[in-house]
């Protein structure tokens, strides 16, 4: 009895039929809104309808505080873009970028419509960047609190860049008891990366006891490659009395001579307006100034005056200035605590400068 060939394209329609539901699997939806979330959310959209722009804002923010949702993120964005806030606007519109992936590769469920906001908000999105500054904070350790200006921006790794207004800021980091902390500036539209290195406990050496104190030697830490960071070697004490009569003579002749050509500018604004009185009442007793008219010497005495007052000023700020600037260096060159570490963490360099009084 011969068997009929059979063939395996029915094996392998059956195959892709049973494989297919699995490999469409729907994206995922936010969870339906409570009572009081749906209450809010109707709240903020007649606030919207008012033009109180600034209080619907604060509803969505405290909603995307309590679901974490892509749609509050982006209500928190492009509200913030309405306000000028370009800083809140940039920041959560990466959040919203972040979540809901693009129009071609969504990461959640999307409504239609979808592809006509998210363009709106990507052209939002740039121009807030026009405006505001990104910094890329990269941690030694993982699981970090991030700071910047004081104010908590995430845990390390952080997964975006941190958005700033233009200027100098302070990024730090802290873990188990250790911190750090470095300035960075940037300008608007400009990224920078600030690396942070977060110092070992192991690192230092345990404390040695002597005859009458207890000291640490704190011993030479390492980076993750393997090289040393050098410290200067310690200065000694000065004497705490002339420390803060340097610092404090410097700083107390930068004020006077501040005040003196604060002063000198006032009297030297009063004699050009004498100056100016004298001539007018020169050019009507006659057509030449010469010695004995009052007023050709009121002219000349007042002119003398405002030339002198003006020097003098100008000297007096120029010494304030100086005297201000030996303060600070004085204050830096007399302190007791001055380090500078270098080192490195994987394969970017880094530098730290601390002094204390």
């Amino acid at each position: 009895m011969r068997r009929s060939p059979r063939s395996p394209i029915p094996a392998v329609l059956l195959l892709l039929s049973c494989a297919a539901p699995a490999a469409a699997e729907p994206l995922p939806r936010r969870r339906p809104s409570t009572g009081p979330e749906q209450e809010m959310l109707d709240e903020a959209k007649r606030l919207v309808d008012q033009g109180r722009i600034a209080d619907a804002r604060d509803i969505h923010l405290t909603l995307w505080r309590l679901t974490r949702s892509a749609s509050d993120a982006f209500r928190v964005g492009m509200l913030s873009f309405r306000l000028r806030d370009f800083q809140m606007a940039a920041e959560f519109l990466a959040i919203y970028f972040d979540m809901v992936g693009t129009p071609e590769a969504p990461k959640i469920w999307v409504p239609p419509g979808f592809k006509e906001g998210y363009e709106l908000a990507r052209a939002n999105f740039a121009e807030a960047r026009r405006h505001v500054g990104a910094i890329e904070v990269r941690v030694s350790e993982p699981g970090a609190a991030v700071l910047v200006d004081g104010r908590q921006v995430g845990v390390s790794p952080l997964p975006h860049p941190v958005y700033v207004a233009p200027g100098q800021h302070r990024v730090g980091a802290q873990l188990a008891g250790r911190q750090v902390e470095v300035p960075a500036a940037v300008d608007a539209g400009g990224e920078r990366t600030v690396w942070l290195v977060l110092r070992r406990a192991e690192a230092e050496a345990p404390a040695r006891p002597s005859t009458s104190t207890t000291s640490k030697a704190a011993a030479s830490p390492t980076s993750k490659t393997g090289a040393a960071l050098g410290a200067a070697p310690p200065r000694a004490a000065r004497d705490p009395a002339l420390r803060w009569w340097t610092v404090g003579g410097l700083a107390a002749t930068s004020v006077a001579l501040a005040v003196v050509g604060g002063v000198s500018v006032a009297e030297a604004n009063d004699a050009a307006g004498d100056r100016d009185a004298a001539f007018v009442r020169a050019r009507w007793e006659a057509f030449r100034c010469r010695p004995g008219l009052p007023a050709c010497d009121a002219y000349a005495e007042a002119d003398g005056r405002a030339r002198t007052f003006t020097g003098l000023s100008v000297g007096a700020f120029i010494g304030a200035g100086l005297a201000a600037g030996g303060a600070v260096a004085a204050g830096f060159l007399l302190a007791p605590e001055a380090t500078i570490r270098v080192g490195a963490v994987g394969g970017a360099p880094g530098a730290a400068l601390s002094f204390g009084w």
